[in-house]
């Protein structure tokens, strides 16, 4: 009698923590707001098959307007903190988006070229990358000096 009791439990505990975790993996915190734009963010695991899996920091940026509009900031990064690019304002870092009318652009993991996501740090354990010597992490970032200006 005490196995299928033992078994439903097992099976409602899996439930539970499945939805837990989905619910986790898809809750956006709000960075920046106004009256334009929202900024949103979310860690996100990539798992690739011609790459090794990374981790991520996702954005969502909302245009809130009825007009399209171009946003822009300076993304600095901080990784093991000491910031790579605070002193020395690489263009790289320099980001720019063209919104629509209620447009909405999202990071994803399937465009590896897309502007809006930040690298936190290899997946994978240092002994299954060869090649790779050290795994640094992304332990802070800001976006600054962020406009936004109707096109």
């Amino acid at each position: 009698m005490r196995g299928p009791f033992y078994i439903k439990l097992l099976i409602i505990s899996f439930i539970l923590l499945s939805f837990t975790a989905l619910s986790n993996e898809s809750k956006w915190n709000l960075i920046y707001q106004s009256d334009e734009v929202t900024i949103e963010t979310k860690n996100q695991n990539c798992d690739f098959s011609d790459a090794y899996d990374q981790e991520f920091i996702f954005l969502r940026i909302t245009n809130l307007t009825d007009s399209s509009l171009t946003l822009s900031y300076y993304l600095e990064l901080w990784y093991d903190n000491d910031c790579i690019n605070c002193e020395n304002k690489n263009p790289e870092f320099e980001k720019f988006f063209k919104l629509n009318a209620k447009e909405i652009i999202t990071s994803d993991c399937f465009n590896k070229s897309n502007e809006s996501k930040i690298f936190v740090r290899f997946s994978l354990p240092l002994s299954k990358m060869p090649g790779v010597n050290k795994i640094v992490k992304l332990t802070n970032f800001e976006l600054k000096n962020i406009l936004h200006k109707y096109d």
